[in-house]
């Protein structure tokens, strides 16, 4: 039987960047997908990569949202070349639209008190419409954000998957049943009868992590979140990324319009709906009604893995080497690069670049 310094379970963009950080360490590596690779959330995100407004400098989300920015920035230079993938990196102003004086005031509040970090801009009404004239009537204000990219999503997961392998890491199509923590390994068995033996296993399946539970030993918190998007048809493109309130758009790399998204808490439920297209294209229409006329080329749903307190979590089971990276909520896209980092440098004892005691699922404890 091989055994494995580390055994990945979950093919999303935690446990491909996880995986690919370990093959630049020479660790001997499987990851198992049960589906396959972004077939999932990471498949089907909106891939935008914009650490979240506002945050106090030393607060640990934004810690690890801007340490992943700056991964993404490296990875962008290193996994085209290794996969052969081009997934559409690109850096571009984020407009964080107001549509209410409520809105106004609050977005208006942060640029005022981070005036001097250099990360962002007030843009009055009349200065949008000197940079983005087709903005609807509603939109009256801006807060733009210089610490923003994207990429499509699918293509990054693939690619940091494709480079993992090709740097030494066995990817498995299979079903992980059960898990027994020893002493010093951890034993998996599979569905399709295979029996494998790891020094360490990280869990990061997403809303499905919590069905290790009962091996990790306590009921982890995480609970799949739907959103649902839509990639548009027009003549015209958007150059730059905007979002307000949980929606957003701009133009991918395809050429296409994505924008999104719902949040709802509907279980398992994968299915686009008819609520879907509606709501997002409702609220779409009043930001930008020239999409009125876009033509519909695709409605996808995903269920992102979202922890009961909207915080990610990072932790090693108080049993054995069994590790969780999960519970990325709407930000699986932004952060993957980093939770895999940061669990695998735990893992490996070495010093994180930030803590992650605050991303611990001892806080639930």
């Amino acid at each position: 039987m091989k055994n494995y310094d580390l055994i990945i379970i979950g093919g999303g963009i935690v446990g491909a960047s996880a995986a690919y950080y370990a093959s630049k360490e020479n660790l001997n590596v499987l990851l198992i997908e049960k589906d396959s690779i972004a077939s999932h959330a990471s498949g089907f995100a909106y891939g935008g990569i914009t650490p979240h407004v506002g945050l106090d400098e030393s607060d640990p989300y934004n810690q690890i949202s801007k340490y992943s920015y700056e991964l993404h920035k490296l990875l962008a230079t290193e996994i085209p070349e290794i996969s052969g993938i081009d997934y559409g990196y690109k850096t571009y102003p984020n407009f964080e639209l107001a549509l209410n004086e409520e809105d106004d005031k609050e977005l208006y509040s942060i640029y005022k008190n981070n005036s001097n970090s250099g990360i962002y801009e007030w843009y009055s009404g009349d200065d949008l419409r000197k940079v983005e004239n087709r903005l609807g009537p509603s939109v009256i204000s801006a807060l733009v954000t210089k610490l923003s990219s994207g990429v499509e999503p699918y293509k990054l997961t693939l690619a940091l998957s494709i480079a993992a392998e090709k740097m030494g890491v066995t990817i498995l199509n299979s079903e992980v049943e059960n898990i027994n923590i020893q002493n010093n390994s951890v034993d998996i068995s599979t569905n399709k009868g295979k029996e494998i033996t790891g020094k360490n296993v990280l869990v990061s399946a997403g809303p499905w992590s919590s069905n290790f539970s009962k091996s990790f030993g306590f009921d982890i918190p995480i609970k799949p979140l739907k959103g649902q998007i839509l990639r548009l048809k027009s003549d015209e493109i958007l150059e730059n990324g905007f979002h307000w309130g949980p929606n957003y758009v701009t133009t991918k790399q395809d050429g296409l319009i994505w924008a999104g998204t719902t949040e709802e808490d509907v279980g398992f439920d994968e299915n686009p709906s008819n609520f879907g297209l509606q709501s997002i294209m409702e609220s779409l229409i009043r930001v930008f009604p020239f999409l009125e006329s876009s033509e519909l080329v695709l409605q996808t749903a995903c269920l992102r893995p979202l922890a009961i307190d909207k915080s990610p979590i990072l932790s090693k089971s108080e049993y054995g080497n069994l590790y969780l990276a999960s519970g990325t909520g709407r930000q699986g896209i932004l952060l993957g690069p980093a939770m895999g980092k940061l669990i695998l440098d735990n893992i490996m004892s070495n010093k994180t670049y930030i803590s992650i005691e605050p991303f611990s699922h001892k806080r639930f404890l």
